[in-house]
């Protein structure tokens, strides 16, 4: 009897240790030795989201133009070289990183990694590859969603946080693919959780990190101790090492049903129309209309405030206005600080759908411009600017896209609003450019 009891707790300990070691080889940090301090926070951080961070690589078809003389230009850059000439087309790869938000394959890049793309793929840490397609974005925001397709499994997902509660001096990791080398990573603390800094098309508020941001890093998570995402790296300024920036993910999911649902970013109305007024104080921003009934008149904004701060930052150009803003749609909750006199007074505006033909009122509003559809050419029919734009010009085109209606007008403008637009007008065999700000 002793001996049968002998063999049973054997073989019971040989196979019940078997399985204490299968199970002990799946943890990291039960492998280490006893007492060791290499299983850090940061390494804690990157093995949570390491499984959602993907690999982008996109290809681009680039057509030129080989003129009579052998100069090579884009396509459409030059018209003798497109018309004498012949072209010459061929295919560019380029690599990125992003992140995946929902179990279905959507994922978060920027946008300027995928831009012009013919084809999207994707490399997710098990080595599994895949196409996507790009759902929408905005290149001002510089953000853009991909959908994978033919998905045939759930995907991992990356946990988000709020990077409104982001520390100034919090450690964070910046993650993402530079060269296309999987899994990198670059550690370093916030110094700035609100700064604007004017990039590409415009201004933007970003998060300031000494996390370096290789350029193949760009669409990756920055992440935060906890292991979630609380930025999307953006950029690095060239002339100064260890200042990079990252969109705040507040900011990308604010925005992300907006993209979804149309494909692009619609900002929302806050009931008023601005302009910039200069003087010997510097510039300032001064409401010239209120929209009647509008959230903002409802909360007793006039004609002739002075906006001084935006969602806690100070203002005073229209611009770096319009983009801030430019993430905020319809429904979204923003705060204004504004003076009257020698008063100031603190609110919060609700955005807005925008009213019908919004672009095309605020031109008759700033500059006194009238148009209508005249032998299916855009003309001007009322002008007072006159020194510039003469009643019977026809718009021929806004910032180099062609304009044959009223509603591709309205559109233009809405899309550029708090920019500089440009005009090209034919008047008596000659075109004109002006510009103008709105």
């Amino acid at each position: 009897m002793k001996k049968i009891i002998l063999i049973i707790c054997v073989l019971a300990m040989v196979f019940g240790c078997g399985k204490e070691d299968k199970k002990d080889s799946g943890s990291l940090q039960d492998s280490l030795p006893a007492g060791s301090k290499r299983y850090t926070p940061v390494v804690d951080a990157v093995k949570r989201i390491e499984n959602s961070v993907v690999n982008i690589r996109t290809e681009k078809i680039i057509t030129t133009s080989i003129g009579p003389s052998g100069d090579e230009t884009l396509h459409g850059d030059n018209y003798i070289n497109d018309f004498f000439g012949h072209n010459r087309t061929y295919k560019t790869q380029s690599l990125g990183s992003g992140f995946i938000v929902k179990d279905d394959g959507t994922i978060i890049t920027n946008y300027h990694v995928i831009e012009s793309a013919s084809k999207i793929y994707v490399l997710l840490n098990d080595n599994s590859v895949y196409e996507a397609k790009l759902i929408g974005g905005d290149n001002i925001i510089d953000l853009a969603v991909l959908k994978i397709l033919k998905a045939d499994r759930k995907f991992p997902t990356a946990a988000l946080g709020d990077s409104d509660q982001a520390l100034l001096g919090e450690s964070v990791i910046a993650m993402g693919n530079p060269y296309g080398l999987n899994s990198s990573i670059t550690t370093g603390v916030i110094s700035s959780v609100r700064r604007i800094i004017h990039i590409g098309f415009g201004y933007s508020v970003f998060m300031q990190t000494d996390a370096l941001i290789n350029p193949g890093n760009s669409g990756g998570p920055l992440v935060n101790m906890d292991g979630e995402v609380i930025g999307i790296n953006s950029a690095m300024v060239q002339q100064a090492q260890g200042i990079c920036f990252s969109i705040p993910i507040n900011t990308a999911m604010r925005i992300l049903p907006e993209i979804l649902k149309t494909g692009k970013v619609r900002m929302g109305y806050m009931g008023i129309s601005v302009m910039e007024n200069k003087d010997d104080n510097g510039v300032h921003l001064v409401i010239t209309s209120v929209g009647k009934d509008s959230n903002a008149d409802k909360i007793g904004i006039k004609s002739g405030d002075v906006i001084l701060q935006v969602n806690g930052i100070p203002v005073s150009s229209l611009l770096a206005m319009s983009n801030m803003l430019r993430s905020y749609p319809t429904g979204s909750p923003v705060s204004m600080i504004i003076e009257r006199g020698e008063k100031t007074f603190k609110g919060q505006v609700l955005m807005d759908d925008y009213p019908e033909n919004y672009g095309i009122n605020l031109l008759r509003h700033n500059y006194g411009l009238d148009f209508d559809v005249v032998n299916n050419l855009a003309t001007i029919t009322k002008s007072t600017e006159s020194d510039s734009v003469m009643v019977g010009d026809i718009l021929v085109a806004v910032n180099d896209s062609e304009v044959k209606s009223l509603e591709e007008l309205n559109d233009l403008v809405m899309d550029n609003l708090g920019r500089m637009i440009s005009f090209t007008i034919y008047r008596k065999g000659t075109l004109l450019r002006l510009k103008l700000q709105i």
